[in-house]
């Protein structure tokens, strides 16, 4: 009961502080790992957030790979997949992550590996299959007001779940999937695993890091054969 009490009062900070540093400002320009990015106050906040610098800190990517960016915000993954990528195709809900994305791969010299479209999950994608499909889910439990907190709300678990449900179709034998979770989302650590080993994959490699509150993992698995 008090694992829970706590768990819930982490939940809640998280929340109140990603609604702190979304709070409407000016857009603009900043530097994230070396990299020039343009920020926009109505799109996921890459600088100030753990789970996208640990996402990217943790990326396998291989020399000609194909990959998905899924929810790709302002193209932060984007930008650090299309190093290696052979080709980019990053897709997100909100039209103005959509545009931030365009303009950031356009400043890091990437335009010519990546396209970028609106949709929901897999919505936009019709035969398309890729090497590896790289992640930054929603994981906080709540029921979102808008969208821009669908970037951090994930009701039940159901983005989650009906992710795992679908991927498997966009893969290339033995492709992978990336993600992040954390150990205060709303999926625990044994949900998570289960769910992704019951949706047909193998998990190949977990990295763990603790930050203020909560301890992210980033998830590599293949899709079984």
């Amino acid at each position: 009961m008090l694992k829970q009490t706590i768990k819930k009062l982490k939940q809640t900070l998280a929340k109140t502080g990603l609604k702190l540093i979304h709070k409407p400002k000016k857009s603009g320009l900043t530097k994230i790992k070396g990299k020039k990015f343009y920020l926009h106050p109505k799109v996921f906040n890459s600088k100030w957030t753990f789970s996208s610098i640990f996402l990217a800190e943790n990326l396998e990517v291989n020399n000609g790979d194909v990959v998905l960016d899924l929810g790709c915000g302002n193209g932060f993954q984007t930008v650090f997949v299309a190093q290696k990528a052979s080709y980019v195709l990053a897709l997100d809900l909100n039209p103005a992550a959509v545009k931030c994305t365009k303009i950031n791969v356009k400043f890091n010299g990437l335009k010519n590996k990546v396209d970028v479209l609106a949709g929901n999950l897999f919505q936009p994608l019709k035969n398309e299959k890729f090497n590896l499909i790289v992640f930054n889910p929603p994981y906080l439990p709540g029921n979102p007001k808008n969208i821009l907190e669908k970037a951090w709300l994930d009701k039940g678990g159901l983005l989650i779940k009906k992710f795992f449900d679908e991927a498997k179709k966009y893969l290339k034998p033995k492709g992978k999937i990336q993600i992040v979770y954390s150990d205060i989302a709303v999926l625990n650590s044994n949900e998570i695993e289960k769910l992704i080993e019951d949706n047909n994959f193998k998990i190949i490699r977990k990295v763990k890091k603790k930050f203020m509150f909560e301890t992210l993992t980033v998830y590599s698995a293949i899709k079984n054969s």
